[in-house]
């Protein structure tokens, strides 16, 4: 695998978490120590922030879940990712600070370059090497999921905004993001990420 710090993107219900797992499957059959983290979360600190951030019991202001999912963010940076990749370990990252672009900076509409430089700050510059970006049309994306949290039970023009930075992410770093369409085939699109990443498709 061609980095150790690795973020699957993309709107709610793209499909992210069956790609992460099955990815983690095949690297642990090829003895490739990895960890799986998620955000918002990862951390106990990090777990409590994300139930004030998705539960629906909160109505939370767009700056200050900005300010939330940045706090998070660090902690897990700190206390998990970097540790385990000096010891050595893959981190599959079930979001980033990536998301915070796109949803916050574009979706929220607090601005790009802002919730940019906000989180890098937050993570002290320690961005994913690479990300996966999983597209998808929104409706077909929010008519998956089972039950919805506060942020994806958001109207379809909100996410709409949300694709748009994902895709306008994707330009500004076409170095390190692989667009995959997320209505294919599962199998197909994991084959498509091994070869991206140098990863020999097998367990």
């Amino acid at each position: 695998m061609i980095c150790n710090y690795l973020a699957f993107e993309g709107i709610d219900g793209s499909g992210k978490s069956s790609l992460i797992r099955s990815l983690s499957e095949i690297l642990t059959s090829q003895h490739i120590d990895n960890k799986i983290v998620r955000e918002p979360g990862g951390t106990k600190v990090g777990e409590g922030v994300r139930e004030l951030l998705l539960s629906h019991e909160y109505d939370v202001d767009a700056l200050t879940e900005a300010l939330l999912f940045c706090s998070q963010r660090s902690q897990l940076v700190t206390e998990i990712i970097k540790p385990e990749i000096n010891k050595g370990t893959k981190i599959l990252s079930d979001r980033s600070a990536y998301s915070s672009v796109a949803y916050q900076g574009v979706g929220r509409g607090l601005g790009y370059e802002t919730i940019y430089q906000l989180n890098d700050i937050a993570v002290n510059s320690y961005w994913p090497e690479k990300v996966v970006l999983l597209d998808i049309d929104p409706t077909i994306s929010l008519s998956r999921q089972r039950v919805a949290d506060r942020i994806g039970s958001d109207k379809v023009d909100f996410f709409k905004k949300v694709r748009e930075g994902y895709l306008r992410l994707a330009e500004e770093f076409e170095n390190n993001f692989l667009i995959i369409n997320a209505e294919e085939d599962l199998s197909d699109n994991l084959q498509k990420i091994c070869t991206w990443l140098k990863v020999e498709n097998s367990k």
